[in-house]
């Protein structure tokens, strides 16, 4: 009975990991495909700081205007979820993906004096600041852009992969003092990913979202 156990359960495995390469190199042909020169700049609201994504330039934080902007940082910054800058403090999502093929979000904290980056949490999305002006997060969960619900590879993540909650468990909301980055209250919620988030927490103050 014990060996029946093991032979299926090394069956399913290699199911999974076949699937999983075929998903890996979908993946990677079609962005192959859709691949064409990229030349965005999004500015930060209240900065003259600004994202960049460019298949010319290094994608990154930048200072200044889209044709005179300089480079401060490297790396792949998010605009559009959240971005919340505190005088030479930068709290931003930061996008980075596997040789597997997975997209993952983590929030960090850049010092704009020293460029130096602090990773605050993994697989974490700033999905902006509530009433009071705490920043709102949202810890514990793969990017939609991963198709978590079909995709082979996010189950293999998932089983090594430390605070993921489990698919269809919605995700932990996360309330941040801004200036010291201590977590002031967090809450586990199914809807999280839903489109009451907005209403439930980023129009609220604190206070009103734990009553």
């Amino acid at each position: 009975m014990n060996d029946a156990k093991f032979t299926m359960n090394a069956l399913l495995i290699v199911v999974i990991i076949f699937l999983a390469i075929g998903f890996f190199f979908t993946v990677k042909l079609g962005a192959l495909a859709n691949h064409f020169a990229l030349n965005e700049y999004y500015p930060i609201e209240g900065t003259d700081l600004a994202v960049r994504y460019s298949s010319q330039e290094p994608d990154g934080l930048y200072r200044g205007s889209r044709n005179s902007g300089s480079l401060l940082l490297e790396g792949t910054f998010g605009y559009d979820w959240g971005a919340a800058a505190l005088g030479d403090t930068v709290w931003i999502n930061e996008y980075t993906d596997t040789s597997l093929g997975l997209m993952h979000c983590r929030v960090v904290r850049l010092d704009l004096g020293t460029l130096r980056k602090e990773v605050f949490s993994e697989d974490t999305v700033l999905r902006g600041v509530c009433a009071s002006g705490e920043l709102v997060c949202l810890r514990g969960y793969l990017l939609p852009s991963n198709s978590p619900e079909v995709n082979p590879l996010c189950d293999l993540y998932r089983a090594t992969a430390r605070g993921l909650l489990p698919e269809g468990e919605g995700a932990e909301v996360v309330f941040l003092d801004p200036e010291t980055g201590e977590v002031l209250w967090s809450v586990r919620d199914p809807e999280a990913l839903t489109d009451v988030f907005e209403a439930r927490y980023l129009q609220r103050s604190l206070e009103e979202a734990r009553g």
